[in-house]
Parts: C-alpha cells; sequence; structure tokens
C-alpha cells in the first residue's frame, strides 16, 4: 500500500519493505509503538502539508553548477511535524539546504481511522539550476 501526498511518498512500515526492497533493513529496524503497522482496509486520510519553506540553493553549489535531487527519509509524527530525517542520497553541497528547509515543514496529522498515527515520509527536493 502506497500513499502519495504533496511529492512525498507514505507508506506503512509493515508494507515498506515490500515496496522499496534496498531500504528493507533500514526501515524493518525503525518500526515501533510510536510508528503502528497500517493495515490494508482500513482508513487513512493522510495529511497536507500545511507550512512549506522552500530550500535555499547553496552558493558555493551554483558557482560549481552542481544539480541533483536529495532524497530523504522521515518520520511525520502525530502532530504533524518531522522527525529522524535520514539521508538517502543528494549531494554533499545540496544536503544541508534541504535538511535546513524540510526540518520546518508542517503537516496536517496523518488520521487511521480518525486516529493520528506517525507515517513514514520519502521526500525529493530537486535542485535545477534553471528554476
Amino acid at each position: 500500500m502506497l500513499f502519495l501526498l504533496s511529492g512525498c511518498a507514505l507508506l506503512s512500515p509493515e508494507l515498506a519493505p515490500k515496496l522499496t526492497p534496498e531500504l528493507a533493513p533500514k526501515l524493518a529496524g525503525s518500526v515501533d509503538s510510536d510508528h503502528p503497522r497500517i493495515m490494508i482496509g482500513s482508513v487513512l486520510n493522510c495529511n497536507k502539508l500545511t507550512y512549506y519553506v522552500s530550500p535555499v540553493y547553496p552558493k558555493v553549489a551554483k558557482k560549481r553548477r552542481i544539480q541533483g535531487t536529495v532524497s530523504l527519509r522521515a518520520v511525520i509524527t502525530k502532530q504533524g511535524e518531522l522527525r529522524n530525517l535520514e539521508v538517502l542520497k543528494g549531494d554533499s553541497l545540496l544536503i544541508p539546504a534541504a535538511l535546513k528547509a524540510v526540518k520546518q515543514w508542517r503537516y496536517t496529522p496523518c488520521l487511521l481511522n480518525s486516529e493520528p498515527v506517525s507515517v513514514i515520509a520519502f521526500l525529493d527536493l530537486s535542485f535545477n539550476l534553471t528554476q
């Protein structure tokens, strides 16, 4: 079960390893009581991004003409905050700008059967010099 939301993919921790085998070891170890499993057939009302801060393109990266995507894994908490940010890939000059912006993002809570739950989110931030 994969849920798409505002440019990020939300996965149940239980099903994530089946959908992304290369990340299975990391995700399998991250399931705990704060990250409930989402069962098929449950009513999931996914959260929406309510506060967005755009990443600032680093001057050094611009000067060196570095472009690319920074991919992050995070937990969106029951309160809509991002926690446990983990860099999956990206240029070392772009990563700090991506993290600084994403740490400020806020979401409305994700509801499962009308109860707030934490979810795992995969976020891709693109840095493109033509923007």
